[in-house]
C-alpha cells in the first residue's frame, strides 16, 4: 500500500486521474413546465431516471433515458375510485 501513495507526488498522475473521471460524466438540459415542481428524483435500472413532479396539481412521473436523453414515459397520477386502474391513451 506505501508505494500507491509515493506516486500521489507526482501532479500530472492526479491530473490524469481527474481527468478520465471528468469524462464519465453525461451532462443533458431538461426544460420543464414553468409551473412544475420537481418532488424528487431516482436513478433506476437500465439507464432511466425517475422524476416526480407536481404540475397543475397532480403527481407526474418522468421516465428519462440517460443513454438517449430522450423522455420515455409520463405518467399522471389521478386521484379517482377507491381502486387502482391504468387508463391508456394511444
Amino acid at each position: 500500500m506505501a508505494k500507491n501513495y509515493n506516486k500521489l507526488k507526482d501532479a500530472s498522475i492526479i491530473n490524469n486521474t481527474l481527468k478520465d473521471k471528468q469524462e464519465l460524466i453525461s451532462k443533458f438540459d431538461l426544460n420543464q413546465p414553468s409551473d412544475a415542481q420537481l418532488i424528487s428524483s431516482s436513478l433506476g435500472a437500465n439507464n432511466e431516471i425517475l422524476l416526480r413532479y407536481l404540475y397543475k396539481g397532480k403527481n407526474t412521473l418522468v421516465i428519462l433515458d440517460i443513454k438517449t436523453k430522450q423522455i420515455k414515459s409520463v405518467i399522471t397520477i389521478k386521484k379517482g375510485q377507491n381502486n387502482f386502474k391504468i387508463n391508456q391513451q394511444n
